[in-house]
């Protein structure tokens, strides 16, 4: 591992007088000077040692400078190299310029303009590092914009792996997030060039190498390959994500290189984008804690209105779960899914309005009973009316006694009128509303349940949501003996063109 120190600087020079001047004058400046007068001999150092300067002749009988500064360029991250020559032309002094050397002097030099050369060179080395650890925060506020923007967690966690990818030169970066109590995998994310790689980023073995510690340092191991005929160092890092000092998961990165070295601004960059991760994990734990206390208190009120209508029980959590399978078959997600068990969970709340009279009638609904039981839907809207929380509710309270043919209440609206969440609920509410008992009749069974739907598709119902769930059920998606107690009956859907994508 490299950090900061005192900078080496390689001197490679055929003339050993040359090397020794070169050493006495730099030693003095707290350099950490090699010299070597052998080009072969520097060629090798170099495939096996990190510097951060090199300082070579041009002209060194079999071997040219030329040849230093192209090792130097393909085995070092970002060593700079400054040529020098007794005998300098135009063309020379180009063509290693071009080849990628700092600078270029001629001897014989002053040893000052030497010293200001190096120390140019380093300053210049230092910026390329800075921008490293700039780029690195450029990526971290991308993060963290795209957190404080609503982006969900999944897709923010795979911008983090990109990223890390991206701007730590990995070949391969792994994301686990677990939960801390069961050790189980919640998430993962992955970017990789090399699908072999991919068991070795996402392997949750990884953890076990942060049990019993709750320090955030990472983990390194490295191991020599050969690759294109160059020794390279292939570095596996694990970093530990914690939060509260709970480990919740990790992110493994493989990055191959010349020496093993993990520079401190990549260091930097993995820190940034570990505790952005972090961040984002607490911040959707929180969330997911409030929207659960949210949808229990949200459960209270269901089952207030339930305990008042004991043929009501338990149709609540039964639609819920239907209106769940449909929405998946729309490729709804998770924020719309959580919005749908607020909304199904509330969608009779204005029945608090209605007399239990009028609710346990066992008998047909006189036509001034049937109003006010028809009222229900708009009474739902004035209670939830001013409260934030209920807002994504609107649209199942309010529209699922719509009719697709405009014949509804309490609005009369028609077709795609109608919000497509009342639509959805419409068919789900119908559908167990038959194979539940009621105060009039007792309960249907599943085929009646689905010749109502085919009766009144196109008509009371969204043809496209009843194909939906009229495949699900053909698919065996919907479980009839856990919901109802019901073996499946054999239900003939052949003739029905089931629809697997619903327009929203």
């Amino acid at each position: 591992m490299k950090f900061e120190s005192a900078p080496t600087i390689l001197v490679v020079d055929d003339e050993e007088y040359i090397c020794n001047v070169i050493e006495e004058a730099l030693s003095s400046e707290k350099y950490s000077v090699v010299t070597m007068h052998d080009p072969a001999k520097a060629l090798e150092y170099l495939q096996d040692h990190p510097v951060d300067l090199v300082l070579s002749d041009i002209i060194m009988g079999d071997l040219s400078g030329e040849m230093i500064l192209e090792a130097v360029l393909s085995s070092q991250d970002d060593a700079v190299v400054i040529m020098m020559t007794a005998h300098p032309t135009v063309q020379t002094a180009i063509s290693v310029l071009k080849k990628g050397a700092y600078d270029f002097l001629v001897k014989p030099f002053k040893l000052e303009l030497l010293k200001s050369t190096i120390q140019r060179a380093l300053a210049h080395q230092q910026v390329l590092r800075d921008n490293v650890r700039l780029r690195g925060q450029v990526e971290f506020l991308k993060v963290a914009n795209a957190h404080t923007s609503g982006i969900d967690i999944d897709s923010l966690l795979q911008m983090v792996v990109d990223s890390c990818k991206k701007e730590l030169g990995a070949i391969a970066v792994g994301l686990l997030e677990i939960d801390p109590k069961t050790g189980e995998l919640i998430r993962q994310a992955c970017a990789i060039d090399q699908p072999d790689l991919e068991s070795q980023v996402l392997n949750l073995d990884s953890l076990k190498k942060f049990t019993g510690t709750w320090r955030p340092k990472p983990v390194i191991d490295g191991r020599r390959i050969k690759q294109s005929g160059q020794a390279l160092v292939r570095i596996a890092i694990y970093q530990p994500i914690f939060i509260r000092r709970t480990l919740h998961g990790v992110i493994s990165l493989i990055i191959e290189s010349h020496f093993g070295q993990i520079t401190s601004g990549q260091l930097d960059v993995l820190s940034i984008l570990t505790n952005t991760v972090a961040s984002s994990i607490a911040n959707h734990i929180l969330y997911q804690n409030l929207q659960q206390s949210y949808l229990e208190a949200i459960r209270g009120l269901a089952n207030a209105i339930e305990a008042r209508d004991k043929y009501t029980s338990g149709h609540t959590d039964r639609v819920c779960i239907l209106a769940k399978e449909v929405a998946r078959g729309m490729d709804w997600d998770e924020q719309q899914i959580y919005d749908l068990i607020m909304g199904c969970t509330l969608h009779d709340i204005g029945k608090i309005g209605v007399p239990d009279s009028i609710l346990n009638k066992s008998s047909v609904l006189t036509q001034d009973e049937m109003k006010k039981m028809q009222r229900h839907p708009e009474l739902g809207l004035r209670i939830i009316r001013g409260i934030s929380l209920f807002k994504p509710a609107i649209p199942y309270i309010g529209s699922h006694h719509e009719r697709w043919d405009g014949s509804g209440y309490p609005k009369q609206l028609k077709g795609e009128e109608i919000p497509l969440e009342g639509r959805l609920l419409a068919v789900v509410d119908t559908f167990d509303a038959i194979l539940s008992d009621r105060p009039y009749r007792k309960a249907g069974d599943i085929n009646s349940a689905v010749q109502e739907l085919l009766k009144y598709r196109g008509t009371q119902f969204d043809p496209e949501i009843v194909n939906l769930f009229l495949g699900l059920i053909r698919r065996g998606a919907i479980d009839f003996k856990k919901l109802y107690g019901l073996d499946e009956a054999t239900v003939n859907l052949d003739e029905i063109i089931v629809s697997e994508k619903v327009s929203v």
